[in-house]
């Protein structure tokens, strides 16, 4: 993955004295050419943490500016096994009773969203998207990636940003900041563009493919090869995104009602029959 730019951003709630984590470079994640909008206090390392304390007046926005490389982690673990036979809420225990050191760690998917999963023996361990993706195996592709929820034991899809971790179990505060990423990202006035062409066609406007299609390619690139790999694994989810576009191509053109149906029909099927409830050895399984 190519190196984009983000944002972490703190408001001051009060007058106050905060002491907040600074991004580094870990596994999975290479952090460059940071940039902090007010001078530190102090910086110093903690825990394996990087940590500055900054003195702020309320409603004074803290910001810090740094490149991120993001990479996936893929390790199989002893402990993976084993685990599988286990729920997973009750990994962590599992594996601190058996002597492994087991911190919880505190970050950020690319998406902006706070998220939180667990680092055992260094390697990450994240129960919550295990089960996610056990149910709804599309739920980041919007990040590009549709991996096996066996990876989250010991590895993860490479699209976050470990910004803090403390011993577990431990007290744990939340997350103070907030990411975005930099620069201008085009899909958003695509969206637009693309549901307004849909609003005008519905109302008798026809306006044809072409403000559509923008969008359409822009996912095309940003998602085509995650799609294929969720096609691999669950094809009825992968066809879900594939009859939602095209119905909404038809509106535009030739509004086709059977292709509106069978989003419909699949939308409420990978909704009431999760994908972790196929029988075992069916292909959506393998």
């Amino acid at each position: 993955m190519a190196p984009l730019r983000y944002a972490l951003r703190y408001t001051a709630q009060g007058l106050e004295e905060v002491l907040l984590p600074l991004p580094q470079t870990l596994p999975g994640q290479e952090v460059g050419e940071v940039s902090l909008s007010h001078k530190p206090l102090e910086v110093y390392e903690a825990q394996g943490n990087l940590l500055a304390r900054f003195a702020l007046e309320e409603g004074e926005a803290l910001e810090v500016r740094f490149r991120l490389r993001t990479t996936p982690l893929q390790a199989k673990p002893s402990w993976r096994e084993a685990l599988l036979r286990e729920p997973p809420e009750a990994w962590p225990g599992i594996l601190a009773h058996r002597g492994h050191r087991v911190e919880r760690a505190l970050g950020f998917l690319l998406s902006g969203r706070p998220h939180a999963w667990f680092l055992v023996d260094g390697l990450p361990l994240d129960p919550l998207l295990f089960q996610a993706l056990g149910e709804n195996p599309a739920l980041l592709l919007p990040l590009g990636v549709a991996p096996d929820p066996r990876g989250y034991l010991g590895g993860h899809e490479g699209k976050r940003l470990l910004l803090f971790k403390t011993p577990w179990p431990g007290e744990e505060e939340p997350l103070r900041q907030s990411l975005r990423p930099l620069g201008l990202d085009p899909l958003p006035a695509l969206r637009g563009l693309a549901l307004a062409s849909l609003g005008l066609s519905a109302l008798g406007l026809a306006t044809g493919p072409w403000p559509y299609l923008p969008y359409l390619g822009l996912l095309a690139f940003r998602q085509g090869p995650a799609l294929k790999d969720l096609f691999r694994r669950s094809p009825r989810h992968a066809l879900e995104s594939l009859l939602f576009h095209a119905f909404a191509l038809s509106v535009t053109t030739d509004p086709r009602p059977e292709l509106g149906l069978g989003y419909l029909g699949l939308f409420f099927w990978n909704r009431l029959r999760p994908f972790s409830s196929a029988p075992r050895g069916s292909p959506e399984e393998a």
